[in-house]
């Protein structure tokens, strides 16, 4: 609710070490020093997977990123784009075809690696703050422990991250100060055609209820969801993914609908590059690009729907 940009990048930051935690696929020397690293300073980091070949990562491309052998370990050649945090980040998980295997691996790099440098490429309209620069690697040496994963298949991640789910909350909050502004304005503006705020109008009045409608049926599906997942109900990661991405495009689709609300609340107002709302508008767009796409989720859906699964 306070600034998108911020708690999209340290969402980042957190299902990746998140996630990490919950599948162990890293040597545990490697996760504790970085653990501990994190705890006492404060160190962040994220993905670098998304490539201008292959588009999201989530649709499953082989990285162009290569890792081929080198004395003492690996040379890292290629170019990550969209690094949320790029220019602040201390580590980088870098995804690359690794030419001993003939698959992807990941690899743990270091902020200050030789032939590691950050291009400030993000200009963007919205989102702004996430300086989700390109990440460019120019034959960048890593020792071999660098190499933190070797997935067990091509193309894929080996385990979808259910930590993802902090995409959604990211746009709900967008929603929820889109709602605040909205009510903040209209309580206080009183044309001189009108003999009180705008608030106290019927049509005005019921714009605000079905802005709170859809906010909190995407609270209320979303926190389900959650729940769910943490009490162990879904009985594969097969049975979560549907539903989690149901949820992502549900509170996306009903963030975009109430930012759009409001601004028809506040008018001609929102549109000035000093208020609120047309950042709000410019930020919530994002979550249409961001994990898992709607496309593949509604083919999810349908897969299930024909399938007969319970959800």
């Amino acid at each position: 609710m306070a600034d998108p940009s911020v708690s999209l990048g340290m969402g980042w930051h957190m299902n990746t070490v998140l996630q990490q935690g919950r599948t162990r696929q890293w040597p545990s020397d490697i996760f504790a020093k970085l653990c501990r690293d994190i705890l006492e300073r404060g160190a962040l980091i994220n993905r670098a997977d998304s490539e201008a070949a292959t588009g999201s990562p989530s649709r499953g491309g082989t990285p162009q990123t290569t890792a081929r052998p080198a004395p003492g370990g690996f040379r890292l050649t290629g170019v990550k784009r969209f690094t949320s945090l790029a220019p602040v980040l201390d580590y980088f998980v870098v995804s690359a075809f690794d030419e001993e295997t003939g698959g992807v691996s990941d690899f743990l790099i270091s902020k200050g690696t030789e032939g590691v440098t950050v291009k400030p490429t993000w200009n963007t309209i919205g989102m702004r703050g996430t300086a989700s620069h390109d990440l460019v690697l120019s034959d960048a040496l890593v020792p071999a422990e660098a190499r933190v994963f070797v997935r067990p298949h091509k193309n894929v991640f080996s385990h979808p991250n259910p930590y993802n789910l902090f995409i959604p909350a990211v746009y709900m909050g967008i929603a929820g100060a889109a709602i605040n502004e909205a009510v903040r304005f209209a309580a206080r503006y009183q044309p001189n055609s009108l003999d009180q705020p705008i608030g106290r109008l019927p049509t005005i009045r019921q714009a605000i209820g079905q802005m709170e409608l859809e906010l909190s049926a995407a609270r209320h599906f979303l926190y389900s969801v959650a729940e769910k997942f943490d009490q162990g109900r879904y009985p594969s990661d097969e049975a979560w993914r549907p539903d989690f991405g149901a949820a992502k495009v549900f509170a996306v689709q009903s963030a975009l609908n109430v930012v759009d609300k409001a601004m028809r609340i506040v008018g001609i107002h929102s549109l000035a590059l000093s208020h609120p709302l047309q950042r709000m508008y410019r930020d919530v767009r994002f979550g249409l690009h961001n994990p898992p796409m709607e496309d593949a989720v509604l083919q999810q859906l349908a897969d299930r729907a024909f399938g007969g699964t319970e959800s």
